[in-house]
């Protein structure tokens, strides 16, 4: 089983993290106020942020902890 954090590229500034074989769900707000759960697909490195970047509406999206989604 797959535990711990896996680096996509040589610089570093895209990973992965597995936590007991799964990869985490992160909860988005969308403009009307419902919450959407998405699963992180990876994280890339934005400056001293870190950016997710999640399956929305059939698009790949790298977003930040507290963006607020379309609808």
């Amino acid at each position: 089983m797959l535990n711990g954090t896996y680096y996509l590229n040589n610089s570093g500034s895209r990973w992965v993290v597995f936590e007991n074989g799964k990869k985490p769900k992160h909860k988005f707000e969308t403009k009307s106020g419902k919450i959407v759960e998405r699963t992180a697909i990876f994280y890339e490195a934005f400056g001293n942020f870190g950016s997710v970047c999640i399956s929305y509406k059939g698009k790949k999206r790298n977003v930040l902890a507290d963006t607020i989604l379309e609808d």
